[in-house]
């Protein structure tokens, strides 16, 4: 009955201290999640999902707090070095305990680890909060030690239960996705592993989403951070055959189990202080999709909010084609050529050349643009600031000590330049603000892969740059600094490659290259900013409908025997005849609200859908066939009960829909309120 009455007096509270018979324990609950720490070590005990009931941390016994990871390396390698030191919080002395309001501190003074004769000088101050939708974990490390800090885990839950064994569960990002259960994608890092394990980073992947068909939580940044955080979950003690999880609960005599922690990047070198980068953790009941609504809605920079200086042509259906050329003439052939298709931007690369330390740019090319935009076609540059050619002369002289390296001092590749050195961001722009072609364009689309092609961090000290800065930090400011200088020529469009959200703010739109499952997930994220999607020879139409699918703009990528678009007629002309239809019903498909498959049931072999909402309220869906050579029939109803009509690429006057519409494979179709 004591016990009781504690319970319930704890669900008055949004905190509450109370005792069990294991000892005490420390609560924090609102209406959306529970969670347990033991009182005295500060070990994550229990987590619960009010909504679903999800117990997504059960077993105490494998509460789990925070880990280092603190490599015990000299000037000189010895045998009483070890580099994986794992320093594990359960194994500390028992931390002080600050509780105020919805927040609750641990604070761990001094750290020692099994390969370690003595403590060390490091404190990790620990904090979780209660959020309005779930939980916040940030918190600090003092390094006063003799050894650099790489990575904090905060936090770090010792279990992630498997809500129902009878579907999977899955772990996923906005642009991919693996299961947990009942396979486990096993991704070996550099550092070593010791089981199967998982990874994401984080910011580059937007947020970590884990879920099943019924529940799941949200892992992410509100702002954008400081340090990289590497998300991973570890497979304990491993598969019982191949990629697949163990049933039971205990195997070996060891407990099963998925640990997930989130590793904060820090590289905090003796004497500094790192300040971690808040984690948001929110638990929901329902589809992916109510998760994803979470992180739409609480981010602090909005990608639905569109940049109010963004050039009004780029927000309109049109039709882009990228084309690679060596002067000036080469451009006017593709404007001429291409206008005849029904293209309207040309995404023009190869225009400039590195040699010596410089750039320039291709002879005939400013008189060329000017020629282009007097006959109606926008021209915009592909432009990549850090990257080099080796075989450039002046490549060892000016760039080889720019080059981006790993903690060892071994370079990740010989092509990409460091944009947190303040000397490389003050050379690209000298070098590149000096074309006279990037200012005659209608703007410039820059092909950063700097932050995603594993150069995520710079360890050279010699950059003038904190050691291990993250990659994306420096893109940041330099492209910043890169599209002001450019407003300066006028209303110029600035343009990325699959960029982050936080981004937005610098660009006005971006190119998405992502597999089909994935194209509305950007999309639903982001409903407002312009999208492009490449459409390359060999998926052509393919590539069309889910541009139709998901608001997309078409970017024809040829280069399989020719450069030229009259050469492909039948992509050409479905590529019109899918402009022309958003033209015609651009109030319905265009300027609407992507929303995803929300009011909308549809039912057919080999389908795909979109919904959208127009400015009066009427919605209509957007269907196409994916299969490559089989019809579908396709059947579809609005939850309103209006009366509809349909259109598609081939035959774009509107007709009374019955019900059912025969869809050719590949091929698409509008149905509206009428």
């Amino acid at each position: 009955m004591r016990k009781k009455a504690l319970l319930a007096c704890a669900l008055l509270f949004c905190t509450s201290l109370f005792a069990t018979e294991a000892g005490k324990t420390l609560t924090l609950e609102n209406k959306n999640v529970e969670v347990v720490f033991d009182a005295e070590s500060g070990a994550l005990l229990r987590m619960t999902d009010k909504h679903s009931g999800w117990e997504i941390m059960k077993r105490e016994v494998l509460g789990q707090s925070f880990e280092l990871l603190l490599p015990m390396e000299g000037s000189e390698m010895t045998d009483a070095d070890r580099r994986f030191n794992v320093v594990k919080g359960i194994k500390q002395a028992n931390p002080a305990i600050e509780k105020a309001g919805n927040q609750v501190t641990f604070i761990w003074k001094g750290m020692k680890s099994e390969f370690m004769a003595q403590e060390v000088d490091i404190t990790f101050r620990g904090v979780v909060s209660l959020t309005d939708k779930g939980l916040e974990f940030s918190g600090n490390v003092t390094n006063n030690s003799i050894y650099p800090i790489e990575y904090v885990s905060w936090p770090c839950i010792g279990e992630v239960t498997v809500p129902d064994k009878t579907q999977p569960l899955h772990h996923s990002t906005r642009n991919d996705q693996r299961e947990l259960f009942p396979h486990f994608f096993n991704q070996h890092g550099y550092w070593g592993v010791d089981y199967p394990t998982s990874t994401y980073v984080l910011s580059e992947k937007s947020f970590l989403q884990v879920n099943d068909c019924e529940r799941g939580f949200m892992v992410y940044n509100r702002e954008m951070p400081k340090y990289m955080t590497i998300t991973s979950f570890e497979l304990i003690p491993g598969y019982e055959i191949r990629s697949v999880n163990p049933y039971e609960d205990e195997i070996d005599g060891e407990m099963v189990r998925i640990q997930f922690k989130a590793n904060h990047v820090v590289y905090c070198e003796p004497g500094n202080v790192a300040t971690l980068d808040p984690i948001q953790f929110v638990t929901y009941k329902g589809s992916s999709i109510e998760g994803v609504n979470i992180y739409r809605n609480d981010r602090v920079q909005l990608a639905s909010v569109q940049k109010k200086n963004t050039p009004q042509w780029l927000a309109s259906p049109l039709n882009w084609q990228k084309v690679s050329i060596d002067n000036g003439d080469d451009l006017l052939r593709y404007a001429r050529e291409s206008t005849k298709c029904g293209v309207n931007v040309l995404l023009v690369r190869g225009w400039y050349r590195g040699e010596n330390g410089h750039v320039t740019q291709v002879p005939g090319l400013e008189d060329a643009i000017a020629k282009c935009q007097e006959q109606g076609m926008r021209i915009v540059l592909e432009t990549n600031w850090t990257s080099v050619d080796r075989h450039a002369p002046g490549y060892r002289e000016n760039f080889r000590k720019y080059m981006m390296v790993d903690p060892f001092n071994m370079p990740y590749n010989f092509n990409n330049l460091c944009p947190n050195a303040p000397a490389i961001r003050q050379w690209v722009k000298s070098e590149w603000l000096k074309l006279p072609a990037l200012r005659a364009a209608d703007g410039y689309m820059n092909n950063d892969h700097n932050h995603d092609s594993k150069t995520f961090m710079c360890f050279d000290r010699s950059h003038n740059h904190r050691f291990g800065e993250p990659t994306i930090n420096g893109m940041m400011k330099l492209d910043a600094e890169m599209a002001r200088a450019l407003a300066s020529s006028g209303d110029k469009v600035a343009l990325g490659q699959d960029f982050i959200e936080h981004q937005q703010d610098i660009y006005d739109g971006c190119m998405v290259n992502v597999s089909d499952n994935f194209y509305a997930k950007n999309r639903y994220m982001n409903s407002v900013s312009p999208m492009l999607v490449c459409v390359e020879t060999r998926n052509a139409r393919r590539g069309i409908n889910q541009a139709l699918l998901n608001r997309m703009n078409i970017v024809y990528d040829l280069n399989f025997f020719s450069n030229n678009l009259a050469d492909y007629p039948h992509i050409a002309e479905y590529g019109v005849s899918v402009k022309a239809l958003r033209d015609r019903y651009a109030e319905a498909i265009w300027d609407a609200t992507f929303d995803e498959h929300n009011g909308a049931t549809v039912n057919g072999d080999n389908l795909q859908y979109s919904v959208f909402v127009a400015k009066n309220g009427k919605r209509a869906v957007v269907v196409a066939n994916m299969s490559n050579d089989r019809a579908s029939k396709v059947s579809a109803a609005l939850n309103n009960n209006a009366s509809l009509v349909y259109a598609t690429p081939e035959s774009p006057e509107q007709k009374a829909f019955g019900g059912t519409v025969e869809l050719a494979p590949l091929s698409a179709v509008i149905i509206m309120e009428k």
